[in-house]
């Protein structure tokens, strides 16, 4: 009797220990639930930052200056092959015309 007790304790702990155990994620699900994590502690973070620049953290100041500033994006796409062409035929134009200038 007390081992088939000792095993339905062992399966009831290795049931709860299968549940616990976290599986592996794939690189795109932790970077969505990093950025769902972090949504939900957004206040408590900066508040964090700010109470530590106050105590004089030039890091947390730092860090909570640039975490608030906005982000600034370059332009998306790059020059077709028209507008490269374009652009360098209006070069040339230039160069034509500061030779006929200088002569």
């Amino acid at each position: 009797m007390a081992a088939v007790e000792q095993n339905m304790e062992t399966d009831e702990i290795q049931e709860v220990v299968k549940e616990e155990k976290a599986k592996s994620r794939k690189p795109g699900e932790c970077r969505t639930y990093l950025r769902k994590t972090l949504a939900e502690e957004f206040e408590g973070i900066v508040a964090g930052f700010v109470a530590a620049a106050k105590e004089g953290s030039c890091q947390h100041l730092k860090l909570a200056t640039e975490l608030l500033q906005p982000v600034r994006k370059g332009t998306s796409r790059a020059k077709g092959p028209v507008a490269k062409y374009w652009e360098k035929l209006e070069k040339e134009r230039l160069e034509a015309d500061r030779a006929e200038n200088q002569l």
